[in-house]
């Protein structure tokens, strides 16, 4: 979608997250992880891209759900065209990073 391979959420905690971007249609690991399904668009020439988060989410198998992803209607109504994952194994790291990032970010998903 864009060259950058990195974006970075915020928590309300103040924590920065720092997730992988990758197309809606890219293969994904089968590890443990944190995924954010969003809408990325640009926001003007050379004024650099919006993100809007639809559901953010935390899974063992990134593979697996993302292939059937929650929510479909509603983050396919919402434009969902990227996924944003962050990989780690230790399922309480997921939930709290889940946890932290939803009372930062409004999600319609």
């Amino acid at each position: 979608m864009f060259r950058k391979k990195e974006w970075s959420f915020k928590g309300e905690s103040g924590t920065e997250y720092y997730f992988e971007i990758k197309m809606k249609s890219s293969a994904l690991p089968t590890a443990g992880g944190v995924f954010i399904l969003a809408y990325t668009h640009p926001r003007g020439h050379l004024a650099g891209f919006e993100v809007h988060p639809l559901y953010i989410g935390q899974t063992d198998n990134l593979s697996t759900t993302i292939d059937a992803p929650p929510q479909l209607k509603c983050i396919t109504d919402e434009c969902w065209n990227c996924t944003y994952i962050m990989m780690t194994d230790d399922e309480q790291t997921r939930i709290d990073c889940v946890q932290d990032l939803l009372k930062n970010n409004q999600t319609p998903c």
